[in-house]
């Protein structure tokens, strides 16, 4: 996935997520080692829309 995309799906997170990610990723970046349980939920939510992102923007190549 790149950057791009992840930026795509985080930016239609709803708000509480977008906080939840933005906590995770503070905690992330600082090197905290408490972020690892939040990064598997966070990782999963974030993975599962992905995938939905990426199979509408494939159903919408083969719209005409």
């Amino acid at each position: 996935m790149k950057v791009e995309e992840i930026a795509e799906v985080v930016a239609k997170l709803p708000p509480d997520q977008l906080a939840r990610f933005r906590r995770w990723f503070i905690a992330f970046e600082a090197g905290h080692s408490d972020h690892a349980e939040e990064l598997d939920s966070t990782a999963t939510k974030l993975g599962r829309s992905g995938v939905e992102f990426l199979g509408v923007l494939k159903k919408r190549a083969k719209e005409p």
